[in-house]
């Protein structure tokens, strides 16, 4: 796919969390900083609209991509802001971010050799507390991406309900395992993102279930190799199906970034990833 390196496009914007550890940040300053505007609720970067809204004049179409099985589910995505993603926060809060990305990485190679396992859950439960939220640095330059799928005659609150109570099978569809193993989500569960690799990565986050508005919310934690969010939001289309949005705004967390997008490409990985996960859900929930 394309890579883009702009400002962003003034379409619209996206909420952002405000977490406290980002807002306790001393971060340096960025050549090209942005300015987001500010609410009494939530801070706000502006974001383009997704392919079927009004396109950014920085935005591109993403490949039209169906799921790996079944029927198109017309997966399609378009990416906007800063690529590719540049480390952020000053040198302090990079070095710990790249300290614990390191060890996170050997917890992973350990995991693997181990094929998971009791001792490697107590392991992950006990390093997840000490892990804070790392959410994109508000004003940093933010890589954004705007996913779309579709679920026909799939109800919303079917589709968001599926996701929270199957993260194991919706993550493994696209070669992610969850550790510690997880029945189902909760509100603020923190766990890593299993990733065989090479290398092979922890990713850790946390999960935030909004059942009102059938929206999931996941925030990067401390050492995950990018500071992001990613907002899935289960909306009606209107026709008795779902429509699958998923905002991502995300930034390097560390060196690390830089070094892995000279050894491999994580961003299309990161691609695929989601892919796999739009396309588990169309291909689980549809055919029923």
């Amino acid at each position: 796919m394309s890579r883009v390196s702009s400002p962003l496009s003034p379409a619209s914007s996206l909420p952002i969390e405000r977490e406290s550890a980002a807002a306790s940040l001393d971060s340096a300053p960025v050549r090209g900083t942005l300015s987001p505007t500010k609410s009494p609720s939530a801070s706000t970067l502006e974001v383009f609209q997704g392919p079927s809204g009004t396109v950014g004049a920085f935005s591109v179409p993403g490949p039209r991509c169906g799921p790996r099985m079944g029927e198109s589910n017309g997966f399609d995505f378009a990416v906007g802001g800063s690529f590719p993603p540049r480390p952020t926060g000053n040198v302090r809060e990079q070095m710990k971010q790249g300290a614990f990305t390191l060890a996170q990485s050997e917890a992973a190679t350990a995991s693997l050799l181990m094929k998971g396992g009791s001792v490697v859950d107590a392991y992950a439960r006990g390093h997840l507390r000490l892990l804070e939220p790392s959410p994109p640095i508000q004003g940093a330059p933010t890589s954004l991406t705007d996913y779309t799928s579709a679920l026909p005659g799939v109800p919303p609150e079917a589709a968001w309900g599926y996701f929270v109570r199957n993260p194991g099978p919706v993550f493994e569809s696209a070669g992610i395992r969850i550790q510690p193993s997880t029945v189902a989500l909760t509100d603020g569960a923190k766990v890593f993102l299993e990733e065989k690799g090479p290398p092979p990565v922890w990713a850790p986050v946390s999960f935030r279930l909004e059942a009102e508005t059938n929206t999931v919310h996941i925030t990067t934690l401390d050492g995950h190799p990018l500071r992001g969010t990613n907002r899935f939001v289960f909306e009606d289309d209107g026709e008795g199906g779902t429509r699958l949005r998923q905002y991502s705004a995300f930034q390097g967390s560390s060196p690390a970034t830089a070094v892995g997008l000279m050894l491999m490409d994580p961003i299309e990985r990161q691609h695929d990833i989601w892919r796999g996960v739009h396309s588990h859900l169309h291909d689980t929930l549809v055919s029923r």
